[in-house]
């Protein structure tokens, strides 16, 4: 499973380094932020209104955002190519996290549809947990890279 993996990321990294000598990934400027910003930003969003529903306990709002957050957008092809190709080894955890918030997402969004407030909020919580597991492993350098100093 673990060769696959590789290869997988291997693949990756070659067709993002093709694509960068046919000159097919472009690279946006400080003035086009990445499309991974805007999805983040979403999520916040999204987030900070599943918070405000579990105190409310407005179980239909939280159902809606966790199922936005359970399917939230992800950059288009030639973007994740290059956040690929500098994540390199690092892919598989960051993946990872995406992974486990979509997780815990889709069992917030079950907690809210049978109004169960303790499912809901540990839910919550794992989500969260995986949040800051990837902001505080990847944010500043990803940052850094993609947005200067």
């Amino acid at each position: 499973m673990k060769l696959l993996r590789w290869c997988a990321v291997l693949a990756l990294l070659g067709a993002l380094a093709l694509a960068a000598a046919l000159g097919l990934a472009p690279r946006p400027t400080d003035a086009e932020p990445l499309h991974l910003r805007g999805a983040m930003q979403q999520m916040q969003t999204d987030t900070e209104a599943v918070a405000a529903g579990i105190q409310r306990q407005d179980w239909p709002a939280v159902a809606r955002h966790a199922g936005r957050l359970a399917h939230h957008a992800e950059p288009p092809p030639a973007e994740k190519l290059r956040i690929l190709g500098w994540l390199f080894t690092d892919a598989p955890a960051f993946r990872n996290h995406d992974l486990q918030v979509k997780a815990a997402a889709g069992r917030l969004q079950a907690a809210a549809q049978e109004h169960d407030g303790a499912a809901a909020a540990s839910s919550y919580d794992k989500m969260q947990q995986s949040c800051d597991g990837c902001h505080i492993g990847f944010r500043a350098k990803f940052l850094a890279h993609f947005y200067g100093p």
